[in-house]
């Protein structure tokens, strides 16, 4: 399953999940401004420094969002 992560008050996270779901693709979100566990995840074992981020079976597919994030 798809990996989402994002943080508070991101437009590119917003405009990623509004993508996202005009497709009808299925995800498991993560908020790293909430959640220190997802925020350390996608620095240490994705290398983000910018959301969103997709990872898909262990893979990362994006960081962040028509270049933006």
């Amino acid at each position: 399953m798809l990996e989402v992560y994002v943080k508070d008050g991101c437009p590119y996270c917003e405009k990623q999940l509004e993508a996202l779901k005009k497709k009808g693709v299925e995800y498991k979100l993560y908020n790293v401004s909430a959640d220190p566990e997802a925020l350390k995840r996608a620095r240490e074992e994705f290398k983000a420094d910018k959301v969103p981020v997709l990872v898909e079976n262990g893979e990362v597919q994006s960081i962040g969002f028509g270049g933006g994030g």
